[in-house]
């Protein structure tokens, strides 16, 4: 069976490499910023912005989807014309017409599309969160549930494939099942329950700041499908013998406080170390990850940069197995410009471990009478990067 766009939504949907579970439209559409820049309403990305809210805010409610794919036309297109170019050999070898006997054309013809497996290759993330939040200054609280899968597909030529080919030509019979070359489908899906939790204090030499706590139960599973190209079947991904999970407690620790028109954030993420193994025996880590922001709000206007203060290395696999993410090392810049219900964001990301391009984020905000809010992302990169986030949310 030829791979589909379900296919590819189950194998890689997702925020750009850094997988961060409550990553929402508002934040994707900003450079994925909020650390420092966001208030309550995004609690998952920093849990002591839970703290900053206006005096008629009781409870936000929301739910988010966020997804990325970066090369999947080509990559969908190549597959599916590869099997198409396999199933025409073997029929044409099989037929063995006298009048329209297998060449060395149709070899070619087949060999070229086996060949380009080498260029094929699919990329993405996504996440999907639900949460609700009430603010306060004394001990502030939020419940979020969601997960995030990160995912590639990676599709390789194995150059012994031509002699099997090319003997068919002689010998007339051809066993597409003996093809050496193959597709991999690699996939971890985190879901997790979190318990959002939030205070401001005050110290006479620092004044005021909030600190911010998310302990939460995390569930890991690992999906890896191997096959023959001509076997590739999409409907193998979600069986047994491909699938292996695990489960365990984490924690995320965030810090909050401004000063005039600045605000500062820092946070870590997973600072439990959680490890799994795939079925090949891989071994595939969750890794504490930190990041800083400071933002800059006055009227209309927040500008805010964020940094990733290690290189993340979560879900890098060792250098000979089929590989998921790589190392990467994300600063993240956002503007926004607000008009009393009406929100307009732009962003950039770059890696400063040069292992990812660049991407470029646009988003719009409505929010009528600072009770509903929608909320529309996109980012673009190169070859083909590209995504879309939504988020409904309700003010009580």
């Amino acid at each position: 069976m030829k791979l589909s766009v379900v296919s590819l939504a189950l194998m890689a949907i997702a925020a750009p490499a850094s997988a961060v579970v409550g990553m929402d439209a508002k934040s994707a559409g900003a450079g994925y910023t909020g650390i420092a820049s966001g208030d309550f309403t995004r609690a998952p990305l920093n849990p002591a912005l839970l703290t900053r809210f206006q005096e008629s805010d009781d409870l936000y409610i929301r739910l988010g989807v966020n997804a990325l794919a970066k090369e999947y036309e080509d990559a969908l297109d190549q597959v599916d014309d590869t099997q198409d170019a396999i199933e025409r050999f073997e029929d044409k070898i099989n037929a063995m017409d006298p009048n329209d006997p297998p060449t060395q054309a149709d070899a070619d013809a087949l060999l070229r599309e086996l060949e380009a497996l080498d260029n094929t290759r699919l990329v993405g993330e996504a996440n999907l969160d639900l949460g609700i939040f009430a603010p306060s200054k004394k001990l502030a609280w939020g419940l979020t549930i969601g997960g995030y899968v990160v995912g590639n597909g990676d599709f390789d030529y194995d150059d012994n494939d031509r002699v099997l080919v090319e003997q068919a030509l002689v010998t007339g019979v051809f066993d597409p099942d003996q093809l050496q070359s193959e597709g991999v489908a690699h996939a971890v899906v985190v879901s997790e329950v979190a318990l959002n939790l939030a205070r401001e204090f005050k110290l006479p030499s620092i004044g005021e700041f909030s600190v911010g706590v998310s302990p939460k139960y995390q569930r890991l599973d690992t999906y890896l499908y191997r096959a023959n190209i001509n076997n590739y079947d999409n409907d193998d991904y979600f069986e047994d013998e491909y699938l292996s999970d695990d489960s365990g407690f984490n924690l995320d620790l965030g810090f909050y406080k401004s000063y005039g028109n600045w605000r500062f954030g820092l946070v870590g993420y997973n600072l439990i170390k959680h490890s799994i193994d795939n079925v090949e025996g891989n071994t595939i880590s969750l890794e504490p990850t930190y990041a800083a922001a400071v933002a800059w709000q006055k009227g209309i206007f927040g500008a805010t940069v964020e940094a990733d203060l290690v290189e993340d290395e979560s879900f890098v696999v060792d250098s000979n197995a089929p590989q998921l993410l790589q190392p990467r090392q994300m600063v993240r810049t956002g503007l926004e410009l607000t008009w009393t219900h009406i929100q307009l964001r732009g962003g950039y990301v770059t890696d400063l471990s040069d292992n990812y391009e660049d991407l470029l984020t646009v988003g719009l905000g409505i929010t009528p009478w600072d009770s509903f809010s929608l909320d529309l992302a996109a980012q673009f990169g190169d070859d083909e990067e590209r995504g879309a986030a939504l988020q409904l949310g309700w003010k009580f």
